[in-house]
């Protein structure tokens, strides 16, 4: 199909196509809209290092090394906040009746570059829910940071602050209802095309069963046709009667053998026949003669 045809097919059909592209971009929008609404709290820590009172002085390393080693930390708190150690603690003391995949799906962290602040969000169908989570995952990384060691090289022990706690936010977040019916136009628009194209494909005479049809002809053509009932009982009655004279052939060899012997006995009879001493009767010498007359 050129695009002559092509332009030509959706044109034909571009009410179908339109429709289409109207109604699902409708239909999602509307879902979308009417989604239950979702509530999101946030909350703001930053990880501050010290030297430990009981601990003896160490050495410092230089500034650009301890910022590498506190941006590290930072990095490991940050990752941290989504993961069972600190999810499942917080489910255990808030009742949650979700797993720690569910909970970690609803938990945003992130650590800007260059800083030590950590900011958390949590997004939650109740306001206070949504608050409650963010608090206790603030309050259980901070017990985490005061177990831990220092990291190592730095000599500095690691703690969480607060800056900004939680608080249930007054409002749901907004839905975007408008992303997700540009994203069902353009499936609508998309489904509109391919129908088209299939209707136009059928209307010009070729049908996809007429092409299923000839695929399979061809292939038939290809295959080797089975032979007939007939053609096998008809082969195997020629193959018998050519084997039938190799067969026979030994038996007339062995007639004319026969034959043959019993050819040279005559003729060693007839041979014999004039050799002295025979009981024939017969006498070929003539001194013998004489004496058989005396």
């Amino acid at each position: 199909m050129d695009l002559a045809h092509f332009r030509d097919t959706i044109g034909r059909r571009w009410p179908i196509v339109l429709a289409l592209t109207l109604l699902c971009g409708a239909f999602t929008g509307v879902l979308a809209e009417r989604r239950p609404p979702v509530y999101r709290a946030e909350t703001q820590m930053v990880v501050t290092f010290a030297a430990e009172k009981s601990a003896a002085p160490q050495p410092r390393p230089p500034a650009d090394e301890a910022g590498r080693l506190m941006q590290r930390r930072v990095k490991t708190y940050a990752t941290m906040m989504n993961t069972p150690r600190l999810t499942r603690p917080v489910i255990d003391s808030l009742g949650l009746p979700y797993t720690t995949d569910d909970l970690a799906g609803r938990v945003v962290a992130s650590s800007t570059v260059d800083s030590l602040a950590i900011d958390v969000a949590v997004t939650d169908r109740s306001a206070g829910t949504a608050a409650a989570i963010a608090a206790a995952l603030a309050a259980e990384l901070q017990r985490i940071a005061e177990r831990d060691l220092p990291p190592a090289g730095l000599g500095l022990k690691a703690q969480v602050e607060v800056v900004r706690a939680a608080a249930p936010p007054p409002r749901p977040e907004p839905v975007r209802w408008q992303w997700y019916a540009a994203g069902g136009a353009l499936g609508g628009l998309a489904v509109g095309v391919g129908i088209a194209l299939v209707l136009g494909y059928r209307r010009a005479g070729t049908p996809v069963s007429a092409d299923v049809r000839t695929l399979w002809a061809t292939v038939a053509r290809r295959r080797p046709p089975a032979p007939a009932a007939s053609d096998v009982v008809a082969s195997d009655t020629a193959a018998s009667e050519a084997v039938a004279p190799d067969t026979a052939a030994p038996d007339t060899a062995t007639s004319d053998t026969a034959t043959s012997d019993t050819a040279t006995s005559g003729a060693v009879a007839d041979d014999s026949a004039g050799v002295p001493g025979q009981s024939d009767g017969r006498v070929a010498d003539a001194s013998v003669k004489e004496r058989q007359a005396s």
